[in-house]
């Protein structure tokens, strides 16, 4: 890294003693190692030091980054996006269940997928991405043209729902940017959240070739007490967790691959299988989705 950000201060906590967690591989464009940190007051994970905020842009330049593309290249992309149209519908309805419909920012919506399945459900919808080419294929495929940033949206504008679906593990002054979401969002809104669990039994057993810990691009590692703990300091208050069980045969597949040298797709699917089990009671699968209200 030429330039790198070493975090002294726990975003959580405000803590400011660390010790080192782990080191890990980003397998997806540099392999460069990269070092996890533990806050000592609060344990949460932190990808530190990092690269500076103007070079973190080049470690997402990889066609395997598919969210924000929409190749069809593998049989691994396709299969993604058949399986991503069945979760931006569960994703719409999950948000129908804590808010009336009206209006919805996303953050993070790259190629737009679930704004599209808002739009055809009677929402009006609002993007924001920072990734020119995911904002090229959101207006490509569905017509939706996204602002790069939250400043570019009326001032005054105020939204029934916001969610971020794997996007606040990216966001380098994430209080800061909770903050302003709280001010954007109706009093009766909801903020659904969707972040990696690094306590699911994937997460254990892949150990440092977890898929979901993405160094460097993944800026925060969470579990559900340093999520709750962040988002309720800025004003919020915990409504519900919710499990994304197919994310966990997604990341073991990759985390197969980092370990393996090859995807091996039974391995993943008992792996993920197992995960899901393990988590189904306890909402602690490879990812989850937190539900937040506005604090009375």
């Amino acid at each position: 890294m030429e330039h790198s950000v070493t975090i002294d201060k726990c975003p959580v906590c405000k803590g400011d003693s660390f010790s080192e967690h782990s080191v890990v591989n980003d397998h997806m464009v540099s392999q460069e190692d990269f070092q996890i940190v533990q806050c000592n007051q609060c344990s949460f994970l932190i990808t530190s030091p990092r690269p500076a905020d103007s070079e973190l842009g080049r470690y997402y330049e990889s066609e395997d980054y598919i969210s924000h593309s929409n190749t069809k290249k593998s049989l691994f992309s396709r299969a993604y996006q058949i399986v991503r149209n069945k979760a931006v519908r569960d994703k719409r309805k999950w948000v129908e269940q804590h808010a009336r419909k009206g209006s919805i920012l996303d953050m993070g919506c790259g190629t737009g997928h679930f704004l599209n399945e808002c739009s055809e459900n009677g929402w009006d919808i609002y993007g924001v991405e920072v990734r020119e080419v995911a904002r090229a294929n959101a207006k490509t495929e569905h017509g939706i043209e996204p602002v790069v940033s939250l400043d570019e949206l009326n001032s005054g504008a105020k939204f029934d729902a916001i969610t971020m679906w794997h996007v606040l593990e990216h966001l380098p002054n994430i209080n800061d940017q909770l903050a302003q979401l709280n001010a954007r969002l109706n009093e009766n809104g909801a903020l659904l959240i969707a972040v990696p669990n690094h306590e699911s039994l994937d997460a254990k057993h892949y150990g440092v070739h977890w898929a979901a810990w993405d160094v460097p691009i993944h800026l925060w590692h969470f579990s559900k007490k340093t999520m709750k703990s962040l988002v309720e300091q800025n004003g919020f208050e915990l409504a519900e967790v919710k499990n994304m069980a197919f994310d966990s045969f997604y990341v073991s597949l990759l985390s197969e691959k980092y370990k393996m040298g090859s995807m091996r797709p039974i391995h993943a699917f008992f792996t993920g299988l197992r995960s899901n089990l393990a988590g189904r009671g306890s909402k602690n699968m490879s990812s989850l989705v937190y539900v937040f209200k506005k604090a009375l």
